[in-house]
């Protein structure tokens, strides 16, 4: 969102009408703009099209992003997607195993229970705007980005798919429940009073490259899992 007003702001001030466009930026109507500085000759057809290419590109995960409740977000879609990638995994929803971990790969030498996290890219430097708005951070964006995931409980699953999320990109991690426990970034204790071995883990910044080695394709999740059930 912000190259693409970036690069209209440079248009509307050419406008006799920037005042107006000005307003309508701010509330995000992009596409009446658009059509307007054509109708003004300021923009051309051909570069209204690489503009509008180039804003799909970086925003093609905004919807997702854009999921305003947590338990949408961090369950329903997340559990949903990766299912979409491994149909041979059994949602624990219904069942006595729901809470403890989300889904079970059954078809190995032993069930290998799975949990499944998402998290947004959070821009770090605004704190006046709603959670959501926060989120629509590119992997191009300069600057401190946050992504938390929580409740983690290693002690009830053999392994973890964290998904990052984006608005140009979703990026995958896949740790055992030994390496979460081990992980330098492993916060135990998340809430006061909490039983278990439950935290949460920041990847953010400073320290993304450091998940390097656990980071991998949605085809590779899939050969890990089934490394897993054969152990």
């Amino acid at each position: 969102m912000k190259h693409i007003k970036e690069e209209l702001v440079k248009l509307i001030d050419k406008s006799v009408s920037r005042d107006d466009l000005h307003a309508k930026l701010e509330r995000g109507e992009l596409e009446f703009i658009m059509v307007t500085l054509m109708h003004q000759g300021i923009l051309t057809y051909e570069n209204y099209l690489k503009l509008k290419k180039d804003y799909e590109k970086r925003n093609k995960h905004i919807d997702i992003i854009c999921i305003t409740s947590p338990r949408s977000f961090g369950e329903t879609w997340a559990e949903v997607h990766i299912r979409e990638i491994i149909p041979e995994l059994e949602s624990t929803k219904g069942t006595e195993a729901k809470g403890e971990f989300d889904l079970v790969y059954k078809n190995g030498k032993k069930p290998i229970k799975l949990e499944v996290k998402a998290g947004r890219a959070i821009d770090r430097t605004k704190h006046h705007i709603p959670y959501h708005e926060r989120a629509l951070v590119s992997t191009d964006k300069e600057g401190l980005f946050d992504m938390n995931f929580q409740q983690m409980k290693p002690t009830c699953f053999d392994a973890i798919i964290m998904i990052g999320v984006w608005t140009d990109k979703i990026r995958y991690w896949f740790m055992t429940s030994d390496e979460i426990k081990k992980n330098k970034y492993f916060s135990v204790g998340q809430h006061r009073g909490n039983k278990g071995y439950e935290g949460q883990m920041h990847i953010k910044t400073e320290n993304i490259a450091d998940f390097e080695k656990y980071e991998i394709t949605p085809d590779e999740i899939f050969k890990k899992i089934k490394k897993l059930a054969t152990r």
